[in-house]
C-alpha cells in the first residue's frame, strides 16, 4: 500500500540553508563567508616559515617549522573549501584549526620577549576563530 503523505523540504529547514544575520553581525557575515581571511592567515603562516632562525634571537619563542607550514596548508585548504562554495565546512575547518593553534601556542607567543610575527600569527588565528566561529556556531545551524 502506498503512502499518501508527501514530504516537501522547504529552504528554511534545509540543512544547507544559512540563517541571515541581523544587527551588527550582518555587516561582518559576508567576511565570515569569504575565503579572504583564511587566505591571509595562510599567507601569514607561509611567510613565517621563510624566516630563518638566526633572525629570531635566542629567547624569542617561535612555533616549530612544521607547525607553521602545516597551518599554512590547513588555512589554504579552508580557503579552497570556501571557494568551492561550502561555507559550513569551510568555517568549521578554519574555526577548529584556529582554536587548535591558539591552544598550542598562544600562551608562549604572549610571553616576553615577543616577536611581532608570532603576535601576528596569534592575532590572525584569534580573528579567524572569532569570525568563522561565530558563523559556524551561531548563524549556520
Amino acid at each position: 500500500m502506498a503512502s499518501d503523505k508527501i514530504y516537501v523540504s522547504s529552504p528554511a529547514t534545509s540543512p544547507s540553508a544559512s540563517t541571515q544575520a541581523t544587527g551588527l553581525f550582518s555587516y561582518v557575515q559576508p567576511a565570515a563567508q569569504s575565503k579572504i581571511p583564511a587566505l591571509i592567515t595562510s599567507a601569514l603562516f607561509a611567510t613565517s616559515a621563510l624566516v630563518p632562525p638566526a633572525v629570531l634571537g635566542q629567547n624569542v619563542y617561535f612555533p616549530p617549522y612544521l607547525h607553521r607550514v602545516g597551518f599554512s596548508f590547513v588555512f589554504g585548504g579552508a580557503a579552497y573549501v570556501f571557494a568551492a562554495g561550502d561555507h559550513r565546512n569551510g568555517s568549521g575547518i578554519a574555526t577548529a584549526w584556529s582554536l587548535t593553534y591558539l591552544f598550542l601556542h598562544l600562551r608562549k607567543s604572549l610571553k616576553a620577549p615577543r616577536h611581532p610575527l608570532t603576535l601576528a600569527m596569534a592575532g590572525g588565528t584569534a580573528g579567524c576563530a572569532a569570525l568563522y566561529g561565530t558563523e559556524y556556531f551561531i548563524y549556520e545551524n
